[in-house]
């Protein structure tokens, strides 16, 4: 269940910022710096149309704006929509994963994300001391080590870049939403009936190594969605200040 609240959050809080940075930021520059997550974003559409044998009615990678996807309706409908929705996330992450392994893994953030949930009051005070705490963990890697190498510079750039690119498209969030929490729901309902995954060793392995990437991702994004609040809000207050018109 705790995958599901992950993936969620991930998908809410990248949308929220691509939606911020659009409104605030020079539309072509945003778009220039984000281009190569945009390219991976559409890629992953693609080949996941082409695996489901989903029809690829026009593909637009390669312009700074309206590049974009568009496909006939899939084969299996909501199942096969859910995976092309979601394909941005993983092909995103993986890149990312290829980057930091070239790179030689040049920044680890601790892992501060409970990887269980219960159904309680206390948890929702939990994850939001959880998320403080991965913001601030996040900027005191990026501190101490996202500035002392050439390789560290890039990693921190191709973060930014291919995790809010994970943004998906506003009509497919009702997609993405719906399926994690039904995929949330059977897993939990599964280890209710004694039925645990777990006791696989390579599926426990498995969801180790993707809790860790989950979590980066977080933390990433959480701790760009603070600082582009705090400079806009600067912004902002500096324009009410002297007088001029919010945006």
């Amino acid at each position: 269940m705790a995958f599901a609240f992950g993936f969620i959050v991930i998908v809410f809080t990248s949308f929220g910022i691509e939606k911020l940075w659009s409104k605030y930021i020079n539309v072509k520059a945003f778009r220039f710096f984000l281009f190569p997550g945009a390219v991976i974003h559409e890629l992953s559409h693609a080949f996941i149309c082409l695996i489901t044998g989903t029809t690829i009615k026009e593909l637009n990678i390669f312009k700074l704006e309206n590049g974009s996807i568009q496909y006939d309706r899939p084969k299996v409908p909501f199942l096969f929509d859910f995976f092309i929705a979601t394909s941005p996330i993983f092909g995103c992450a993986f890149i990312l994963i290829l980057i930091s392994i070239i790179l030689g893994n040049p920044i680890r953030i601790d892992e501060s994300l409970p990887n269980e949930m219960t159904f309680s009051i206390k948890i929702v005070f939990d994850y939001a001391k959880n998320f403080l705490d991965m913001i601030w963990l996040t900027l005191n890697a990026f501190w101490k080590s996202g500035f002392h190498s050439i390789s560290s510079i890039i990693f921190i750039i191709a973060s930014i870049i291919f995790t809010v690119s994970m943004a998906p498209h506003k009509s497919d969030i009702k997609y993405i939403v719906l399926g994690f929490i039904i995929l949330g729901a059977a897993l939990f309902a599964l280890e209710r009936f004694g039925i645990s995954l777990l006791s696989y060793k390579w599926w426990d392995k498995a969801l180790d190594d993707s809790w860790r990437i989950l979590t980066y991702v977080i933390s990433i994004l959480l701790t760009i969605l603070f600082i582009s609040s705090i400079i806009i809000g600067m912004i902002k207050g500096v324009r009410l200040t002297f007088g001029h018109k919010s945006g």
